[in-house]
């Protein structure tokens, strides 16, 4: 990979063995948290060099891992498959 070609840090990989892979985001805020435009389209160019990479027929989740979810917008309802809390990491 060359200096010029994107790039993109994923928190957590889930390669599952029904053919999907979560792609986990994980974020810390005192409240929901909340995807805006900026941050959709970064989330997005995410999926999009991941998928680039990884040369395999899978279906690819977008998973947020929050404190207390994720806000419910037009830009969460059209990327996220799951909205997890940090509970989850505890059980």
């Amino acid at each position: 990979m060359s200096n010029s070609e994107p790039r993109a840090q994923i928190d957590l990989l889930i390669d599952r063995r029904d053919h999907v892979i979560n792609v986990c985001e994980m974020k810390f805020s005192l409240n929901g948290f909340t995807i805006d435009k900026r941050y959709a389209e970064e989330l997005g160019n995410k999926i999009g060099v991941f998928t680039s990479e990884i040369k395999k027929r899978k279906s690819i989740y977008l998973t947020m891992i929050t404190t207390f979810g994720v806000t419910k917008n037009q830009y969460s309802m059209s990327l996220v498959q799951n909205d997890l809390t940090m509970d989850v990491l505890f059980e």
